[in-house]
C-alpha cells in the first residue's frame, strides 16, 4: 500500500474529484481556444471543462471511457490535436517528459495536477528556471484519487496535491495561489 492509502495502480490511473478542477476554473483565467486532456481517463477533467462552456476534449492510452475518446498515447494526442491548452493528471512517473513534450505543442498553457511535493528535488530545482511555470495553485483541502476503475471510494486525501500551469511568455517567478472554494468541495 502507498503513502496516500491506496494500493497502486498498474497504470498510475488515478481519478481526480471534479471540485478540484472547478476550483481551478473559478480560479484560473478563461480557457480560449481548445483543451486537451491527452490522459483523460474516464474523462473526469473534460467533462467538467465542458460544463463551463470550455471546448475540451480527450484521450487516452488505455480505453478508460467505453470508447468515449480516442486510445492514443499523450505524444500522439498533442500531434494530432496541436491543442491551445493542456489541462490534466498525468502519470507522476513522467511528469516532467508529459509537461515539455505539451508546452511543445500547447499555445497558451499547460495545466498539471500534481503532487505537492513536485517542487521538491536538486534535479526539479535546475529544470524548474528552464520553464515558464506562472501559477502553482495549492489545494487548501486535501485531494482524494482513488485508483480509477474500481468502486474504492474517495477518502480523506493523505497527499498535498497543486495544479501547477506552465504558461507560455511567463517570466519571472511563479506566483502560489490557493484554489477557491466551489460549491461542491468537501468540507
Amino acid at each position: 500500500m502507498r503513502h496516500s492509502g491506496y494500493e497502486r495502480h498498474k497504470d498510475d490511473w488515478y481519478v481526480e474529484p471534479a471540485w478540484c478542477v472547478h476550483a481551478l476554473v473559478k480560479g484560473e483565467r478563461p480557457f480560449m481556444g481548445t483543451v486537451l486532456d491527452p490522459c483523460c481517463g474516464g474523462g473526469n477533467i473534460v467533462r467538467v471543462l465542458s460544463s463551463h462552456g470550455v471546448f475540451a476534449g480527450g484521450s487516452d492510452i488505455q480505453d478508460r471511457a467505453g470508447g468515449t475518446y480516442p486510445r492514443l498515447s499523450y505524444e500522439q494526442s498533442l500531434s494530432i490535436s496541436l491543442p491551445t491548452n493542456v489541462v490534466s493528471n498525468p502519470p507522476y512517473g513522467v511528469a516532467e517528459d508529459f509537461i515539455m513534450s505539451c508546452l511543445a505543442k500547447a499555445k497558451d498553457r499547460v495545466c498539471v495536477l500534481l503532487r505537492l511535493a513536485f517542487l521538491e528535488g536538486i534535479k526539479r530545482g535546475e529544470w524548474f528556471p528552464t520553464v515558464p511555470l506562472a501559477r502553482v495553485w495549492v489545494a487548501g483541502k486535501r485531494i482524494s484519487m482513488p485508483p480509477g476503475g474500481t468502486d474504492i471510494p474517495a477518502k480523506g486525501g493523505a497527499i498535498a496535491y497543486a495544479w501547477f500551469v506552465f504558461e507560455h511568455g511567463w517570466k519571472g517567478d511563479p506566483v502560489v495561489k490557493f484554489l477557491p472554494k466551489v460549491g461542491e468541495m468537501p468540507s
